[in-house]
């Protein structure tokens, strides 16, 4: 057993827990970043949907969830889909999360989700210009798509609800939306209007994880990887992280530690007799090789009705991705590649791109799939835990890439006594213990 120690330890290497090393480190702590894979951004961050759209980050369980939902059990070729083994292990988190799509509790966590993801686009330009990081980034905006007028007018509708000042939007015509995008040209007549966000952007989260934890490592931080974290403990006043790396265990001591774990959270919490609502849902992707002056769209889209969207990641890649599958549990982040729903992607976006179709349908691509931690109110759990020194960063669901930034900024203020530029209320981590007594 090799013992070794850091002040802080952050567990988790995905576009979360590299963004959040790599703000602690800029503050002067000294961090260690511990991750089971060989590199950052492996897990959820490796093939996300790579837009950044903190005007689009409100929650999942709207007004009218339940009827939806009932729909996706009942139906196939659908956006959402809830498989008939996962009902058991979704009673309590599916009752929290159904409760949490009243208009009472909706939209005020809807303005909690879409303060820290306007504050993560601020914290995001400024770690890019400080740090001179690229990964494939578009910046300027993105492209909400939409099919039917109800479809339209609701959108405006939680825009107006929510009132946020930072919210800008621009409604595009069909003719203007062919205008902004020309790829899309053979089908614009499918859409009632677009809606252009101009603090949208686009990019890499996988290499934004890697370049942000190099980075890290330059200001001092210890990149552990291929470091497994089995448990925690409390010993001596520290906290003591037990893991393994290629079966063999090391001891690492801590003053705080600090978990990015995504769905994984909940089981180094159970130990310390704690839990957390986090359930996984996963989503799909697939990315093809394009030609820079292929037909490929230049905007990041959002097709709000069939819930996908597609990036272009630099000049020679195209991304495709979407879907919410309610599957059950996942233990240890095991995940299977289902061909119906790569399918189904397929048939979405060779639809939207017909252009692209013969590429689309013809070239496998690079498939992927991954696990989003969602919360059933729709915010993540951002700061300390009943446990002294233990804190939270996780939780974010599918807008991991979209609130990194600022979520770090908010740990880091709140873990180092500062006065954090945005208000915690309902992004707060003890919102998820109240009442509970934690193993010492």
């Amino acid at each position: 057993m090799r013992l070794e120690s850091a002040r802080i330890a952050v567990i988790g290497a995905g576009v979360v827990g590299s963004t959040t090393a790599l703000v602690l480190a800029e503050r002067g702590c000294e961090v260690m970043l511990i991750d089971a894979e060989a590199e950052p951004g492996r897990g959820t961050s490796y093939a996300n949907g790579s837009s950044l759209t903190p005007a689009h980050a409100e929650p999942w369980n709207p007004p009218g969830t339940a009827r939806r939902l009932a729909g996706a059990l009942l139906r196939r070729g659908q956006p959402y889909r809830v498989a008939a083994s996962a009902l058991p292990g979704l009673a309590r988190w599916g009752t929290a999360f159904l409760r949490e799509s009243s208009a009472e509790r909706y939209y005020p966590n809807a303005r909690h989700c879409i303060r820290l993801a306007m504050h993560a686009r601020r914290c995001l330009e400024q770690l890019r210009d400080r740090h001179a990081l690229d990964y494939d980034q578009r910046l300027g905006g993105s492209l909400e798509l939409y099919r039917t007028p109800e479809g339209l007018a609701a959108a405006i509708e939680l825009r107006r609800r929510i009132d946020d000042p930072d919210i800008e939007y621009e409604q595009l015509d069909p003719t203007d939306l062919v205008a902004a995008e020309p790829a899309l040209a053979t089908v614009a007549d499918q859409f009632q209007a677009a809606l252009l966000f101009p603090a949208h952007e686009s990019g890499d989260a996988r290499l934004f994880s890697i370049a942000a934890a190099e980075r890290a490592g330059e200001l001092g931080a210890t990149l552990l990887f291929e470091t497994r974290a089995e448990r925690i403990e409390v010993a001596r006043g520290k906290l003591r992280i037990y893991a393994t790396i290629r079966n063999v265990e090391r001891t690492i001591d801590a003053d705080r530690v600090v978990l990015c774990t995504g769905t994984e959270t909940d089981a180094l919490l159970r130990p310390l007799a704690l839990r957390v609502p986090i359930y996984p849902v996963q989503g799909y992707s697939l990315t093809f090789p394009v030609e820079p002056d292929s037909a490929a769209p230049d905007w990041p889209l959002l097709d709000f009705e069939r819930r996908f969207v597609t990036a272009r990641l630099g000049p020679h890649r195209l991304r495709i991705a979407g879907l919410a599958d309610f599957r059950g549990d996942f233990r240890g982040g095991k995940r299977r590649l289902r061909p119906e729903r790569l399918q189904l992607l397929r048939e979405r976006a060779a639809a939207l791109l017909p252009e692209l179709a013969e590429r689309i349908h013809g070239h496998p691509g690079e498939a992927w799939t991954g696990l989003r931690p969602m919360t059933p109110d729709g915010p993540p759990l951002i700061g300390p835990t009943p446990v002294e020194g233990l804190w939270l960063n996780t939780g974010h669901g599918a807008m991991g890439w979209t609130m990194a930034a600022g979520s770090a900024d908010l740990l880091a203020d709140r873990m180092l006594g500062r006065r954090p530029a945005i208000d915690p209320a309902g992004l707060d981590a003890e919102r998820a213990f109240r009442g509970s007594r934690p193993r010492y």
